[in-house]
């Protein structure tokens, strides 16, 4: 069976590293002979720090979908059409945002140290921050740090160009996410595996409610059930605590 696992806030707590109690637990589930597939918000070049360098050569999808890696080879699946990213060029300047840019490897980005992502961006220095008129081939943009008075206003925006990007919005962050339209990690999983792929997944925010939607069996990881059904509420996704005690007995029971 394939698995599926968001990252951040599914499988990693702390934004740097899973803790080893899962990982023990994922290599077992492997071992009975389970496929991993690690989908995550992060880029490939920012998800491979994360994960044990044994998971490397798995499938990786990254950016919300619109990237993959399988043995260490990147592929986009759909970059954000010139167009639409002069237009969000034209929204950044205009709101004097912050953003982090990412094409399949390097990103132009403009952010403050004290921003939660900060941390998470290039850690290893594996590529190179370039300027905005450098990204050939833009595959995610996240408008960082929006004020909540100007939110309204990108949103508006945004809402005319709905038929061209997906947006997610992360009101608790501030932060809107933008790739290009029907990108996420389902469809990344269809175009990887075929149209009726059959997965058990795992996750714990918005860019992960599609995926959830259509996978056999979901779970949906946050501090209550409240608060995960804020996020998707359907019979057939369980709430799980994010304890990694629990977690890691949720993923051995597949065993």
């Amino acid at each position: 069976m394939k698995f599926v696992f968001d990252i951040d806030g599914t499988l990693c707590f702390n934004g740097q590293c899973i803790d080893a109690t899962i990982i023990n637990s994922l290599k077992q589930l492997q071992q009975h002979g389970h496929e991993l597939i690690f989908a995550s918000a992060r880029p490939i070049r920012d998800l491979l720090p994360v994960l044990p360098a044994e998971f490397h050569n798995h499938t990786l999808i990254g950016a919300n979908g619109a990237m993959y890696s399988h043995q260490q080879h990147i592929q986009v699946i759909r970059p954000i059409s010139h167009q639409m990213y002069q237009y969000l060029i034209t929204i950044i300047t205009k709101y004097n945002l912050d953003y982090i840019i990412d094409d399949d490897w390097n990103y132009a980005a403009h952010i403050g140290a004290d921003n939660a992502i900060y941390e998470r961006l290039d850690p290893h220095k594996l590529a190179h921050c370039i300027s905005m008129s450098q990204i050939s081939a833009p595959i995610k943009v996240i408008l960082l740090n929006v004020e909540p008075t100007a939110i309204a206003a990108i949103q508006k925006e945004l809402t005319q160009y709905q038929n061209h990007l997906e947006i997610i919005n992360h009101s608790n962050e501030l932060n809107i996410d933008i790739t290009a339209k029907d990108i996420n990690k389902y469809t990344a999983l269809q175009y990887i595996y075929g149209q009726n792929v059959d997965y058990i997944a795992f996750g714990n925010d918005h860019n992960d409610i599609v995926m959830l939607q259509h996978a056999s069996q979901g779970y949906i990881v946050g501090p209550s059930p409240h608060d995960t059904s804020i996020i998707i509420d359907m019979p057939i996704i369980q709430h799980l605590s994010n304890d990694t005690q629990e977690l890691a007995h949720k993923i051995l029971s597949f065993i």
